[in-house]
Protein backbone atom coordinates (compact mmCIF):
# COMPACT_ATOMS: atom_id res chain seq x y z
CA UNK A 1 0.00 0.00 0.00
CA UNK A 2 1.90 3.33 -1.03
CA UNK A 3 2.17 5.54 1.80
CA UNK A 4 -0.49 8.24 2.90
CA UNK A 5 0.28 11.96 1.88
CA UNK A 6 1.43 14.44 4.58
CA UNK A 7 -1.62 16.54 3.57
CA UNK A 8 -3.74 13.54 5.27
CA UNK A 9 -4.21 14.54 9.16
CA UNK A 10 -5.50 11.80 10.96
CA UNK A 11 -8.11 12.49 13.02
CA UNK A 12 -9.62 10.59 15.87
CA UNK A 13 -12.88 9.20 15.06
CA UNK A 14 -15.60 8.73 17.41
CA UNK A 15 -16.77 5.68 19.49
CA UNK A 16 -19.40 3.99 17.36
CA UNK A 17 -21.91 3.89 20.02
CA UNK A 18 -21.81 7.82 19.91
CA UNK A 19 -22.07 8.39 16.61
CA UNK A 20 -25.44 5.82 16.72
CA UNK A 21 -26.40 7.89 19.76
CA UNK A 22 -26.25 11.26 17.32
CA UNK A 23 -28.44 9.64 14.76
CA UNK A 24 -30.95 8.02 17.33
CA UNK A 25 -31.22 11.51 18.70
CA UNK A 26 -31.15 13.39 15.94
CA UNK A 27 -32.66 11.63 13.28
CA UNK A 28 -35.11 14.21 11.63
CA UNK A 29 -31.94 16.38 10.84
CA UNK A 30 -30.86 13.54 8.75
CA UNK A 31 -34.50 12.53 7.30
CA UNK A 32 -34.79 16.13 6.06
CA UNK A 33 -30.85 15.43 4.61
CA UNK A 34 -32.26 12.64 2.76
CA UNK A 35 -35.81 14.10 1.81
CA UNK A 36 -34.28 17.38 0.35
CA UNK A 37 -31.56 15.11 -1.59
CA UNK A 38 -29.10 17.23 -0.07
CA UNK A 39 -26.43 14.22 -0.48
CA UNK A 40 -27.82 13.07 -3.77
CA UNK A 41 -29.53 10.25 -2.58
CA UNK A 42 -31.63 10.07 -5.61
CA UNK A 43 -29.20 9.88 -7.86
CA UNK A 44 -26.95 7.43 -5.58
CA UNK A 45 -29.60 4.64 -5.46
CA UNK A 46 -30.90 5.17 -8.50
CA UNK A 47 -27.78 4.18 -9.86
CA UNK A 48 -26.99 1.58 -7.41
CA UNK A 49 -30.78 -0.02 -8.42
CA UNK A 50 -29.09 -0.29 -11.96
CA UNK A 51 -26.51 -2.85 -10.97
CA UNK A 52 -28.58 -4.35 -8.60
CA UNK A 53 -31.08 -5.09 -11.79
CA UNK A 54 -28.32 -6.80 -13.56
CA UNK A 55 -27.68 -9.13 -10.13
CA UNK A 56 -29.49 -12.93 -10.92
CA UNK A 57 -33.30 -12.33 -9.52
CA UNK A 58 -33.54 -13.92 -5.75
CA UNK A 59 -29.88 -12.09 -4.98
CA UNK A 60 -29.23 -11.85 -1.15
CA UNK A 61 -28.31 -8.32 0.02
CA UNK A 62 -26.41 -7.43 3.29
CA UNK A 63 -27.00 -3.37 4.21
CA UNK A 64 -24.86 -2.39 6.64
CA UNK A 65 -25.57 1.32 8.92
CA UNK A 66 -28.95 1.27 7.10
CA UNK A 67 -30.74 3.86 9.26
CA UNK A 68 -34.38 3.20 7.91
CA UNK A 69 -33.46 1.77 5.03
CA UNK A 70 -35.68 4.07 3.01
CA UNK A 71 -33.49 4.78 -0.30
CA UNK A 72 -32.57 1.32 -0.60
CA UNK A 73 -36.09 0.14 -0.16
CA UNK A 74 -37.15 2.21 -3.39
CA UNK A 75 -34.25 1.40 -4.74
CA UNK A 76 -34.78 -2.55 -4.45
CA UNK A 77 -39.25 -2.20 -5.09
CA UNK A 78 -39.86 -5.22 -7.55
CA UNK A 79 -36.80 -6.87 -7.63
CA UNK A 80 -37.02 -10.45 -6.63
CA UNK A 81 -34.62 -10.13 -3.38
CA UNK A 82 -34.25 -13.84 -1.35
CA UNK A 83 -32.84 -12.38 1.58
CA UNK A 84 -32.06 -9.42 3.09
CA UNK A 85 -30.37 -8.17 6.46
CA UNK A 86 -30.33 -4.37 7.46
CA UNK A 87 -27.86 -3.25 10.35
CA UNK A 88 -27.65 -0.35 12.11
CA UNK A 89 -26.11 0.52 15.72
CA UNK A 90 -28.82 3.11 16.31
CA UNK A 91 -31.70 0.77 16.83
CA UNK A 92 -35.05 1.14 18.10
CA UNK A 93 -37.24 3.06 15.97
CA UNK A 94 -35.24 3.95 13.29
CA UNK A 95 -34.35 -0.20 12.57
CA UNK A 96 -37.67 -0.91 13.01
CA UNK A 97 -38.50 1.89 10.28
CA UNK A 98 -36.09 0.08 8.38
CA UNK A 99 -37.49 -3.28 8.73
CA UNK A 100 -41.03 -1.91 8.07
CA UNK A 101 -40.06 0.02 4.80
CA UNK A 102 -38.18 -2.83 3.19
CA UNK A 103 -40.97 -5.33 3.98
CA UNK A 104 -44.14 -3.25 2.94
CA UNK A 105 -42.22 -3.41 -0.72
CA UNK A 106 -41.92 -6.98 -0.50
CA UNK A 107 -38.88 -7.42 0.73
CA UNK A 108 -37.93 -10.21 3.22
CA UNK A 109 -36.29 -8.72 5.61
CA UNK A 110 -34.21 -9.31 9.20
CA UNK A 111 -32.77 -6.49 11.24
CA UNK A 112 -29.85 -6.40 13.46
CA UNK A 113 -29.22 -3.38 15.81
CA UNK A 114 -25.22 -3.80 15.56
CA UNK A 115 -22.11 -1.35 14.64
CA UNK A 116 -21.23 -2.40 11.18
CA UNK A 117 -17.39 -2.95 11.94
CA UNK A 118 -18.16 -5.18 14.62
CA UNK A 119 -20.99 -6.90 12.82
CA UNK A 120 -18.54 -7.47 9.38
CA UNK A 121 -15.67 -8.37 12.04
CA UNK A 122 -17.93 -11.42 13.20
CA UNK A 123 -18.24 -14.92 11.86
CA UNK A 124 -19.98 -15.19 8.78
CA UNK A 125 -21.55 -18.81 8.14
CA UNK A 126 -24.15 -17.10 5.24
CA UNK A 127 -22.72 -15.09 2.70
CA UNK A 128 -24.30 -12.64 0.62
CA UNK A 129 -24.34 -11.56 -3.27
CA UNK A 130 -24.33 -7.78 -2.54
CA UNK A 131 -23.76 -5.79 0.27
CA UNK A 132 -24.14 -2.33 0.62
CA UNK A 133 -23.39 1.13 2.97
CA UNK A 134 -23.77 4.72 2.42
CA UNK A 135 -22.98 7.66 3.99
CA UNK A 136 -21.35 5.91 7.03
CA UNK A 137 -17.90 4.18 5.76
CA UNK A 138 -16.50 7.81 6.52
CA UNK A 139 -16.85 7.90 10.29
CA UNK A 140 -14.23 4.83 10.81
CA UNK A 141 -10.25 6.23 10.76
CA UNK A 142 -8.04 5.03 8.11
CA UNK A 143 -7.13 1.76 9.86
CA UNK A 144 -10.38 0.54 10.73
CA UNK A 145 -12.03 1.32 7.27
CA UNK A 146 -9.00 -0.78 6.22
CA UNK A 147 -10.55 -3.86 8.88
CA UNK A 148 -13.13 -2.71 7.51
CA UNK A 149 -12.46 -4.42 4.13
CA UNK A 150 -11.06 -7.15 5.57
CA UNK A 151 -13.97 -8.16 7.55
CA UNK A 152 -16.98 -7.35 5.09
CA UNK A 153 -15.05 -9.44 2.53
CA UNK A 154 -15.98 -13.06 4.32
CA UNK A 155 -19.46 -11.82 4.00
CA UNK A 156 -19.56 -11.46 0.19
CA UNK A 157 -19.63 -14.75 -1.81
CA UNK A 158 -17.11 -15.25 -4.86
CA UNK A 159 -18.53 -12.43 -7.61
CA UNK A 160 -20.41 -11.01 -5.20
CA UNK A 161 -20.23 -6.97 -4.99
CA UNK A 162 -20.12 -4.31 -2.21
CA UNK A 163 -21.49 -1.04 -3.35
CA UNK A 164 -19.87 1.91 -1.05
CA UNK A 165 -21.85 5.50 -1.21
CA UNK A 166 -19.97 8.21 0.71
CA UNK A 167 -17.89 11.06 0.94
CA UNK A 168 -14.81 11.41 -1.45
CA UNK A 169 -11.90 13.40 -1.46
CA UNK A 170 -10.82 14.19 -4.70
CA UNK A 171 -7.55 13.49 -6.09
CA UNK A 172 -4.54 16.00 -4.39
CA UNK A 173 -7.38 17.43 -2.00
CA UNK A 174 -7.33 17.23 1.63
CA UNK A 175 -9.87 15.83 4.02
CA UNK A 176 -9.95 18.62 5.76
CA UNK A 177 -10.63 21.03 2.56
CA UNK A 178 -13.75 18.15 1.79
CA UNK A 179 -15.25 19.00 4.80
CA UNK A 180 -15.38 22.79 3.78
CA UNK A 181 -16.75 21.86 0.17
CA UNK A 182 -19.18 19.89 1.83
CA UNK A 183 -20.70 22.34 4.35
CA UNK A 184 -20.50 24.85 2.00
CA UNK A 185 -22.54 22.51 -0.94
CA UNK A 186 -25.17 21.96 1.83
CA UNK A 187 -25.48 25.45 2.70
CA UNK A 188 -25.84 26.10 -1.08
CA UNK A 189 -28.68 23.41 -1.82
CA UNK A 190 -30.86 23.63 1.63
CA UNK A 191 -29.91 27.00 3.82
CA UNK A 192 -33.48 27.04 4.39
CA UNK A 193 -33.61 23.13 5.59
CA UNK A 194 -32.47 23.85 8.80
CA UNK A 195 -32.28 26.29 11.52
CA UNK A 196 -29.17 28.08 12.86
CA UNK A 197 -29.34 25.45 15.84
CA UNK A 198 -29.47 22.37 13.32
CA UNK A 199 -27.06 23.98 11.06
CA UNK A 200 -24.52 23.95 14.00
CA UNK A 201 -25.71 20.04 14.88
CA UNK A 202 -24.51 19.33 11.22
CA UNK A 203 -21.73 21.10 10.99
CA UNK A 204 -19.99 19.94 14.40
CA UNK A 205 -20.99 16.37 12.99
CA UNK A 206 -19.06 16.88 9.95
CA UNK A 207 -16.20 18.59 11.77
CA UNK A 208 -15.58 15.86 13.66
CA UNK A 209 -16.82 12.33 12.45
CA UNK A 210 -15.99 12.46 9.15
CA UNK A 211 -13.03 11.19 7.41
CA UNK A 212 -13.07 10.63 3.68
CA UNK A 213 -11.12 9.07 1.32
CA UNK A 214 -9.82 9.14 -1.84
CA UNK A 215 -11.08 6.67 -4.34
CA UNK A 216 -7.82 5.54 -4.73
CA UNK A 217 -7.05 4.89 -0.91
CA UNK A 218 -10.12 2.69 -1.00
CA UNK A 219 -9.42 0.80 -3.58
CA UNK A 220 -5.80 -0.14 -1.64
CA UNK A 221 -7.73 -1.24 0.94
CA UNK A 222 -10.27 -3.91 -1.04
CA UNK A 223 -7.27 -5.03 -3.03
CA UNK A 224 -5.59 -5.58 0.31
CA UNK A 225 -8.56 -7.68 1.32
CA UNK A 226 -9.00 -9.82 -1.60
CA UNK A 227 -11.07 -8.11 -4.39
CA UNK A 228 -10.63 -8.49 -7.73
CA UNK A 229 -11.81 -4.82 -8.89
CA UNK A 230 -13.00 -1.45 -8.24
CA UNK A 231 -15.33 0.51 -10.98
CA UNK A 232 -16.27 4.20 -9.63
CA UNK A 233 -20.03 4.20 -10.72
CA UNK A 234 -20.69 7.81 -10.32
CA UNK A 235 -19.45 10.89 -8.94
CA UNK A 236 -20.97 14.32 -8.27
CA UNK A 237 -20.69 17.62 -7.01
CA UNK A 238 -17.01 17.86 -8.47
CA UNK A 239 -15.96 14.25 -6.97
CA UNK A 240 -16.97 15.21 -3.49
CA UNK A 241 -19.74 12.73 -3.43
CA UNK A 242 -19.55 9.58 -5.21
CA UNK A 243 -20.47 5.57 -5.76
CA UNK A 244 -17.61 2.66 -5.94
CA UNK A 245 -18.19 -1.07 -6.88
CA UNK A 246 -16.10 -3.54 -5.51
CA UNK A 247 -16.16 -6.67 -6.83
CA UNK A 248 -15.01 -9.58 -5.27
Amino acid sequence: MKKRSKTMVERSAQPPEEIGQFFSSQWTVYERMVRFNLLRHKEMFACLREDLQSLKPGFSLLDLASGDAGSLAMALQGLRVSRCVAVDLAGGPVLLAARDNLRFRGIPAEVKALDFLRFVQSGCKQPFDAVTIAYSLHHLDHGDKQHFFQGVAQWIKPGGSLWVIDGLVPPGETPELWVAKVISHLHLQGETVYNAAEWQTVENHIGTCDHPEEATALHEMATAAGFQSMTTRLLLEGGLLGMLRFQK
